[in-house]
């Protein structure tokens, strides 16, 4: 099987090149032929085209068609095959340029579609021949496919080691409140943040707490004095 499709690709190959050099664009020498045959053939030249413009006007509207629709066109002409086909052509006359390319056109379809076909089955045998990855390549991919991901979640773990958690409160600094004499003042230390809640609000929260238990020995204190 793998004999028969590796002679097929080069009957392929020769085929594509053949309708290639088909398809590819006229020249003008051969436009000049074309139009030639038809003058002999008894058609007049449009009689809207002067005679120093006729063969310029051809050549512009010719430039990009196919030689093999062209030729086809020509002799479907001489034939007469065209009338009462196609409304732009009258007998007697040589169609506008315009109408000459379209023939001609339409003519190169069936070599166009030849074409794709062609390359569509040359694609094929190309992809079915091809040489199957080695079990060496296949290794290789996999161990860099394995370091990667060892790499990725090495990098996960050191994020997630390096954020705090949520559920241990974070120590404040010790610090002193004072409010009154020296010798009334409340250390407050080993008190923890809540969670979610920053130092300065930790701060502010602990020192009304200390200002309240520095207050309530003197309210004490100011009871016993009027009893």
């Amino acid at each position: 099987m793998r004999d028969a499709e590796e002679k097929a690709v080069p009957a392929h190959a020769a085929e594509i090149a053949r309708l290639t050099e088909r398809l590819a664009p006229v020249g003008a020498e051969r436009v000049a032929e074309c139009l030639e045959a038809l003058k002999r053939g008894g058609m007049a030249a449009p009689a809207g085209i002067a005679p120093a413009d006729f063969l310029r006007e051809y050549m512009l509207a010719l430039s990009n068609v196919p030689p093999c629709g062209l030729t086809a066109a020509i002799v479907k002409l001489k034939r007469g095959e065209y009338a009462g086909v196609r409304p732009g052509v009258k007998p007697g006359l040589m169609p506008v340029p315009a109408e000459l390319a379209a023939l001609a056109r339409l003519e190169a379809r069936s070599a166009s579609e030849d074409l794709v076909r062609e390359r569509a089955k040359a694609s094929t045998l190309l992809a079915m021949t091809r040489a199957p990855v080695s079990p060496e390549a296949k290794a290789r991919v996999l161990a860099l496919l394995a370091r990667f991901r060892r790499q990725t979640d090495a990098a996960r773990a050191d994020v997630a080691a390096a954020k705090p958690s949520p559920k241990h409160a974070v120590p404040l600094t010790e610090s002193v409140v004072s409010d009154g004499p020296a010798a009334e003042r409340i250390a407050v230390r080993g008190r923890t943040a809540a969670p979610g809640e920053d130092g300065d609000k930790a701060g502010r929260r602990q020192g009304e707490q200390a200002n309240d238990a520095d207050r309530e020995p003197r309210r004490n204190a100011h009871d016993d004095d009027r009893g």
